[in-house]
């Protein structure tokens, strides 16, 4: 049974009454903050609640130094942190931290410095990772640390949400990023969004947990079964290398109606494009699909 974090009713908004028209609405939800790794590794230090003023039209500044604003301001918006190793390269830099002492990562103190924003630091992203996998399969970091520091950063990210989140007028959405790999390195990652704020996991279930999609969409089902309504949006499926969509299961066996319930039950819809590419499937990778092709 997930364990729940529950939200205290005095932060919650009220729901705007439904929009008849069927007004077209414009917004983001696939977003990274000073929490994921990777942004973290490239200078981020924005938070989510940066990012969610940003969405809304206040002026933040980018980590080159300079100011950065929309145009408009968005309908929507999703801080979609990976779930992997959440807020934990945020934490280790930080030279007060128990987690930095344990890890003995000096070397990422001032990471983000000016001085520091150099190519040899796309190294430290993998050193970290090496190490904190390693340190916990052996015990050297507990578990109950690492989990103290995800639950945390993930806290952060709702608490950020609820806050910024206007009826009617700007609409947040808890969300993250389930970041998993097939074997040959193809991305399955997905965003997944919550409905509603008032009941939420206490921990977003990661690839740590399970690199296998199926196992998210039965932690979604269990989470359904305590009443919080979710849904993944695959991500980046024209980098998954032909593994997003195949024709069979995790464990190889052909796809079933049960697979296909789950699937549609969980994941209704799939990001089509962005700015790292189209998601439409290319003949050379779906030989099989004859309506595989580019509009």
């Amino acid at each position: 049974r997930p364990a729940l974090l529950t939200i205290p009713s005095d932060i919650f908004n009220a729901i705007p009454e439904k929009n008849a028209t069927r007004t077209a609405f414009f917004g983001d939800l696939h977003v990274h903050t000073t929490y994921s790794l990777d942004a973290f590794n490239v200078g981020t230090m924005a938070t989510p609640y940066d990012a969610y003023r940003y969405a809304s039209g206040d002026t933040i500044k980018h980590p080159a130094g300079f100011d950065m604003r929309l145009r408009v301001p968005l309908d929507f918006y999703a801080v979609t942190d990976h779930a992997m190793y959440l807020g934990m390269l945020h934490e280790a830099a930080d030279p007060s931290t128990e987690l930095n002492r344990i890890m003995n990562s000096d070397y990422m103190e001032d990471f983000n410095a000016p001085e520091n924003l150099l190519p040899g630091r796309f190294g430290i992203l993998g050193r970290f990772v090496g190490d904190a996998r390693r340190m916990i399969g052996d015990g050297t970091l507990s578990q109950d640390l690492v989990n103290d520091v995800i639950s945390d950063a993930w806290k952060d990210t709702v608490a950020a949400a609820e806050q910024y989140n206007k009826p009617g007028e700007f609409t947040t959405f808890v969300a993250y990023e389930y970041t998993a790999f097939s074997s040959d390195r193809g991305n399955l990652h997905r965003n997944v969004i919550f409905r509603d704020a008032d009941k939420l996991p206490a921990v977003p279930f990661s690839s740590l947990h399970s690199r296998n999609p199926e196992d998210l969409w039965d932690w979604m089902d269990g989470l359904r079964d305590e009443g919080i309504e979710s849904l993944a949006i695959p991500h980046n499926s024209n980098g998954s290398n032909g593994q997003m969509f195949k024709l069979v299961d995790w464990a190889g066996n052909p796809l079933d109606d049960d697979y296909s319930s789950q699937r549609i039950r969980n994941e209704p819809l799939i990001e089509i494009t962005q700015i790292k590419g189209t998601s439409e499937t290319h003949p050379l990778l779906s030989d099989n699909d004859e309506w595989a092709g580019f509009e």
